[in-house]
């Protein structure tokens, strides 16, 4: 092999492994966006299921004792929501749950 040759293979190897490194973090650039929008939405469904429960705008401070009660309000108002949005990922969580619940 002569050396022009060497040289080629080692910028054809160099070029490859530069665009195999471009690829990985353009897919990564996308995952990143992809949970950073799922993200958002989650908080704005968790800010609109707070307003259906009746826990957003002016109000009186909730008390120590109802704080739970209102999480929990809260917590079954975006679940019913979140399960309109994606029912699969709903399903998941329910088999998830019957299994904590047999343990």
């Amino acid at each position: 092999m002569s050396h022009d040759d060497h040289d080629h293979d080692h910028d054809h190897d160099h070029e490859h492994d530069v665009e195999e490194a471009l690829e990985e973090a353009l897919e990564l650039d996308t995952q990143s966006q992809i949970f950073l929008e799922m993200r958002r939405q989650n908080l704005e469904l968790l800010k609109i299921a707070s307003e259906v429960a009746g826990y957003s705008g002016a109000h009186a401070q909730l008390k120590p004792g109802d704080v739970r009660n209102a999480l929990l309000s809260i917590w079954d108002v975006y679940a019913e929501f979140y399960s309109w949005i994606d029912p699969e990922e709903s399903e998941g969580d329910d088999e998830e749950d019957l299994d904590e619940d047999e343990e």
